[in-house]
This record gives C-alpha cells, structure tokens and sequence, in this order.
C-alpha cells in the first residue's frame, strides 16, 4: 500500500492545451466551491469549441480534456494513441489524377 503523495499526470500535454491545462487546475483547487467550477467549466466549453474550430480533431480534444480532468492511466493511452496519428483535419490534398 502506497502512503504519501503519488506521482501523476506524468504525459506531455500539448502547447495548443495550456489554457485548458489552467482551467482544469482551478477546478481542482476551488473544487468545493460550485459557482466557481461551473464558470471554469463553461470556459472549457467555449476553449474547446475555439480549438476544434482552430482546426483541431475534436476527438483529440476531448481526450486531452479527460487527461487534464483525472490524470488517470486509461485517459493517459488514449491520449498517446491519438496523439500519434497524423490528423488529417490539418492537411490538404491538393494532387490531381
């Protein structure tokens, strides 16, 4: 059994998340105080819509959010796993046939 403090959130998480990075990080801190973290939690929302419409795949998005949100270990591979794709939202196909 582990006493004491345990390491998490050990993922890099992209430079395009650092305001969401915050957002989560007041959440946790003021997490008893509900007005607050239902604020926090609509500028979530309207960040997470800015970066999808940025040009950002949403699924991407969302798992970032569900790291940031827990730390968890689950959240952790699939933020790898999506993190290693090459998204096709932000690249265009210009050949002809």
């Amino acid at each position: 059994m582990l006493y004491g403090f345990r390491p998490q959130g050990n993922y890099p998480v992209p430079e395009w998340a650092g305001q969401l990075r915050n957002y989560y990080w007041v959440i946790r801190v003021e997490g008893r105080n509900k007005s607050k973290r239902r604020k926090y939690y609509r500028y979530i929302a309207k960040e997470k819509l800015r970066l999808v419409e940025s040009g950002i795949d949403f699924s991407l998005v969302n798992a970032v959010c569900r790291y940031l949100c827990g730390f968890n270990s689950r959240a952790e591979q699939k933020l790898a796993e999506l993190s290693n794709f090459k998204q096709k939202q932000l690249e265009l196909d210009f050949k002809r046939e």
